[in-house]
């Protein structure tokens, strides 16, 4: 097989342009990582320093431990609200590519369609009915109402993403299990299930990723410290301290940081077979 040519020039052009991009992204969130572990005249005084000069844990001890400045509970709220969706989106995302994979029906690309359709309706262009929906279910205020909402809301574009990784999956699997007793539901459960773990692992991710970065839906859909997750408390912070203190600032968005990161780097491997496995059909 002949191999590719690439022009030099242009090799240095793209790595140039990756470097940049890379420099860009990376520099706040190191801006917010070194502020976290400064002191408080050291993170306003000029010029600023790109190491602390001493490394204080004070910051972080106080966002956790002093609730009229943060406090765990925000943390806490989001931690319930994400993992909710997260559930809530893996159950709905493989129900519906399960059945989108192995069953033919009437309408089903019409189905599949509007699926993506819903995807693209931004949260704000159905607030007010969900607003209202959520004072007659008794939702409003509520985990279970945040949940549900961002995992459903997330549920669309993830049943698509199930859909075509279980198409991958051969079906002789369950048909061999079914012949040997075992019910359809039970073929999904045991055989399928199973199977789908790295594309589960990609929608449970990305579902809690939605849930916990949620500012929107919380803002409006929510009004008691008890329910309201680290966003809102965040966004409460900045706007009603009378002086604002950038070390519990950058140490509560660096602590918000580490549970995205941590469940990204515990199922790296299963996140990115997941988004690729329905990309290649056998």
């Amino acid at each position: 097989m002949a191999s590719i040519y690439i022009n030099p020039s242009r090799k240095i052009i793209a790595y140039a342009i990756v470097l940049f991009y890379a420099v860009i992204t990376i520099l706040p969130l190191y801006w917010i990582f070194v502020t976290t572990f400064k002191s408080p005249s050291e993170a306003i005084g000029f010029p600023p320093t790109l190491i602390p000069q001493q490394f204080t844990f004070s910051n972080i001890i106080r966002i956790f431990t002093d609730s009229r400045v943060f406090g765990f509970r925000p943390f806490l709220n989001s931690l319930v609200i994400s993992l909710g969706t997260a559930v809530i989106a893996v159950i709905a995302s493989f129900l519906a590519g399960y059945g989108f994979s192995r069953y033919k029906f009437p309408g089903r690309d019409v189905l599949l369609l509007s699926l993506l359709f819903l995807n693209l309706l931004p949260l704000l262009s159905i607030v007010i009915p969900v607003f209202r929906l959520f004072i007659i279910y008794r939702l409003y205020d509520t985990y279970m109402g945040l949940a549900l909402l961002h995992g459903f809301k997330t549920a669309p574009f993830t049943s698509w993403l199930m859909k075509n990784y279980i198409d991958t999956l051969p079906e002789e699997l369950e048909e061999s299990a079914m012949i040997d007793g075992c019910s359809p539901f039970k073929a999904m459960l045991r055989i399928t299930a199973p199977l789908a773990a790295p594309g589960l692992a990609a929608v449970a991710i990305l579902a809690f990723r939605q849930g916990w970065n949620d500012f929107t839906a919380a803002l409006i859909l929510t009004t008691s410290a008890s329910v309201r997750p680290y966003t809102i408390a965040l966004y409460r912070f900045v706007g009603e301290q009378g002086q604002v203190e950038w070390t519990l600032i950058s140490a509560a968005a660096f602590i918000s940081i580490i549970p995205v990161v941590i469940s990204f780097a515990f199922f790296q491997k299963h996140f990115v077979t997941g988004l690729t496995g329905g990309s290649v059909k056998a």
